[in-house]
């Protein structure tokens, strides 16, 4: 077969590390208080106003994009089809995300900027370059186009620039983690799913002692965990590293000096001592935490409906066929909340050029190139009967094939496919869902039974008990403290965190903590996010 399964990487996060494709995401798709429709927005690949050209003038349209695996010749059959399609040349440029950074920083500073540039952080850089002048302002162009307006602004308010938007949102979900447990575990013992953290420590000490693989051997545990607490088993943003609790004063404080963190460690803490911990969590990468859980060691993990490796999971159940893996529901927290923290809704930015200003037809041509490019067409719409979508694949049996009924990408083939071209990709295909539940993640990104059925399960009680899903204040804020010493600071906090899991502070000690944190720049950082959540609520 000369089709590919879609393969998803691994990134890494201090604040809440997991399974998540590279295109997205922690990531983690909108919640808005606009239009919410669950309809198809797919149009014909021909004849609409959204993709026709105004004029017959074809524009030189330049732009830079980061990638991860995917690098399409810039002269492929895709920017041919769009030459044809928009009257528009597309010059593209691909580098690599590791490097794409030092090589934006480069540009920008030269005043040589593309008419087109992907920003791949939301950094002190990106407000510099805004205020400085450098991207054109696209407030004026947003509600001339569907898949811009729809955006709520809830996203858009998260790198807005002196009230300004200078940007449009790559997509991403807003899902963020969940955890997972080995149901048959729970079935062979006897045990009722978890609703709180003492069950949740009683039943990891159960997996640790109880042989609830029925073995015969002291070859299971509770918790995998790996370096810097990854993942947070935290089961809703109650518990969550979200900017959730207040202080004393009525002040938002960080997740990771909360109560609710707080709770989670102490339930870890006390796992550990008997043994219900991954031992050697503190050294172990990602990829040997999943090791622990996928290979039958561990009961207890995480799950998102996008992003998982499928060969982890099909994995397991080759070494254990009986094996159930079961999303936990978010537990209800002491405020009565229940739900997950969402997702920041994006995964890096579209940005244009300021020098465009004075050539407003090239500023049109080029938004709806972008705006065809995002339009969302439902998962069994996706196949050659839709015009659209059939296009922008590169045609069936050329960039793509059928499997199984579902749409596959043929490896090796992208320089083919127009929407690698667009402006706005993830190496594949990420239009603008409507909302979470419209992508069908299950069905979309994974190909056995097995791993639909398990993915369907997630998805399924994300919509049953994700009942208040929260949205962190503090992404509306840019905070100078935490774009110099960020990082720093949550990696203090998770040090200290992993010493009182693995009993080397007390968790008595745990306001000591916090002052200290706070005498390292938290204190300033907690003052800037609060007095910008504020400014962002006036």
């Amino acid at each position: 077969m000369k089709g590919t399964k879609l393969a998803s990487l691994l990134i890494v996060s201090t604040m809440a590390a997991g399974l998540t494709a590279c295109s997205g995401s922690n990531e983690p798709s909108p919640t808005s208080n606009k239009s919410q429709s669950t309809t198809s927005t797919s149009k014909p690949a021909s004849g609409s106003a959204t993709n026709s050209p105004k004029t017959d003038k074809t524009h030189d349209i330049s732009f830079m994009n980061f990638a991860y695996t995917i690098f399409p010749d810039p002269n492929g059959k895709g920017v041919e089809a769009i030459r044809e399609k928009f009257n528009a040349n597309v010059k593209a440029q691909f580098v690599l995300q590791s490097d794409y950074k030092e090589k934006l920083n480069v540009i920008m500073a030269s005043g040589d900027m593309p008419d087109v540039v992907a920003i791949k952080d939301l950094d002190a850089n990106y407000y510099k370059w805004a205020k400085q002048g450098a991207f054109l302002p696209l407030d004026d162009y947003l509600d001339n186009y569907e898949t811009f307006k729809t955006v709520p602004d809830s996203i858009y308010d998260q790198f807005r620039v002196n009230g300004k938007t200078y940007s449009i949102p790559m997509y991403a979900p807003t899902y963020t983690f969940s955890g997972t447990i080995r149901q048959d575990w729970l079935d062979n013992l006897g045990l009722s799913m978890p609703t709180n953290y003492q069950e949740l420590l009683d039943v990891a000490i159960a997996f640790t002692k109880d042989d609830p693989d029925q073995n015969g051997k002291a070859d299971t545990y509770g918790f995998a965990l790996g370096e810097n607490i990854s993942p947070t088993h935290a089961m809703g943003a109650y518990w969550s590293p979200a900017w959730y609790h207040k202080d004393e004063e009525g002040n938002f404080i960080p997740g990771l000096i909360g109560p609710g963190r707080k709770e989670v460690i102490e339930t870890l803490a006390a796992a550990y001592k008997e043994d219900a911990v991954t031992k050697d969590f503190a050294v172990l990468n990602w990829a040997q935490a999943n090791k622990e859980f996928y290979s039958g060691k561990a009961g207890i993990f995480i799950g998102v409906p996008n992003g998982m490796i499928e060969d982890y999971y099909l994995g397991l159940l080759k070494v254990n066929p009986e094996a159930v893996v079961n999303p936990i529901p978010f537990f209800i927290a002491p405020d009565g909340s229940q739900g997950n923290p969402k997702g920041r809704g994006f995964f890096g930015l579209t940005t244009l050029s300021a020098k465009l200003k004075n050539d407003p037809d090239k500023v049109e041509r080029i938004l709806e190139i972008l705006d065809y490019g995002r339009q969302f067409i439902p998962v069994d719409e996706r196949n050659a009967d839709n015009e659209q979508y059939d296009w922008m694949m590169g045609g069936l049996d050329v960039g793509y094939e059928m499997v199984n009924d579902k749409a596959v990408p043929i490896t090796g083939q992208e320089s083919q496919t127009p929407i690698q071209y667009m402006m706005q990709r993830h190496e594949f295909w990420k239009p603008w869902a409507p909302n979470d539940e419209a992508n069908e993640y299950s069905k979309a990104l994974y190909n056995s039974q097995e791993m639909q059925d398990f993915i369907g399960k997630i998805e399924q009680m994300e919509k049953e008990y994700n009942k208040t899903p929260y949205d962190d204040p503090s992404y509306l804020v840019y905070s100078e403290t935490n774009a110099a010493k960020g990082s720093e600071l949550n990696l203090y906090l998770i040090g200290e965190q992993t010493k009182m899991i693995s009993g080397q502070r007390p968790i008595a000690e745990w306001d000591k903590m916090i002052e200290e944190w706070k005498s390292r720049g938290g204190d300033q950082l907690m003052t800037e996010i609060n007095e910008g959540i504020k400014a962002a609520r006036e």
